[in-house]
């Protein structure tokens, strides 16, 4: 396997963007059926940089973050919104959270979009879909919803291809 590049050095965004580019080519040969991605482990790991706490094994029903006030926080993400405003966040199906952070990335990787949304608000404010079996809110929920925090992930996600493993804790 010496024949493959070297990606240890590559930035994060990098390597999102070759991940994406290699699923493309095995959908494009009938070799997987789905998109499947590390974007959403990514966003997770952006949220707690930016938070701080406890970011949750990957098991844990209802959030992905516990900050160190206790408030529990779920990660949503979307990438390539070929939907427009219209694309919907994967399904809640549960409300054991405080907050949702809905993160949205463009084809780059770059962080376009980001937004905080109170759990009653998704409770509320988006329907249940049977089909799911959860609230899918849109992309236009939740820019109605949230509150703008883009320019706190935005610093967050800076932090991730830095080389010193301070850069990849939470700020305290």
């Amino acid at each position: 396997m010496t024949d493959l590049p070297d990606v240890t050095r590559l930035p994060v965004k990098h390597l999102l963007r070759l991940e994406a580019s290699i699923v493309t080519e095995l959908r494009r040969r009938d070799l997987v059926r789905t998109n499947n991605k590390p974007l959403g482990d990514i966003a997770e790991h952006v949220v707690w940089l930016a938070r701080g706490g406890v970011l949750e094994p990957n098991s844990t029903k209802s959030h992905d973050i516990t900050s160190a006030a206790g408030q529990r926080i779920q990660v949503k993400a979307m990438a390539n919104r070929a939907a427009g405003a219209g694309a919907r966040f994967s399904p809640f199906r549960s409300a054991d959270y405080h907050t949702a952070v809905f993160l949205v990335f463009d084809a780059e990787f770059e962080i376009v979009e980001a937004y905080e949304v109170v759990a009653d608000h998704i409770e509320q404010h988006v329907r249940f879909v049977p089909h799911v079996a959860g609230r899918q809110p849109s992309l236009t929920q939740v820019r109605s919803l949230g509150t703008d925090v883009t320019a706190e992930m935005h610093a967050a996600y800076a932090r991730i291809d830095g080389a010193s493993p301070q850069l990849n804790s939470p700020a305290l």
